[in-house]
């Protein structure tokens, strides 16, 4: 793992790796990141607070090809 992915890892947490987690860039290129799980599931926040460490709806998204 590269070290800016640390650091991702480290201010954002779980969503990093969740397969259900989309970044949303403002056009003041803020990053918020949207949990789909929200549209189906109100338990879940739509945009949760991070860093996520925990999170009873977390799957490992699958690694890109490339």
């Amino acid at each position: 793992m590269a070290d800016s992915q640390r650091e991702q890892l480290a201010r954002v947490g779980l969503c990093t790796l969740c397969r259900h987690a989309r970044v949303i860039r403002s056009a003041k290129d803020s990053e918020f990141w949207l949990c789909e799980r929200s549209k189906l599931d109100p338990r879940f926040a739509k945009y949760p607070r991070l860093p996520v460490r925990t999170c009873a709806g977390f799957e490992r998204s699958e690694p890109s090809a490339g």
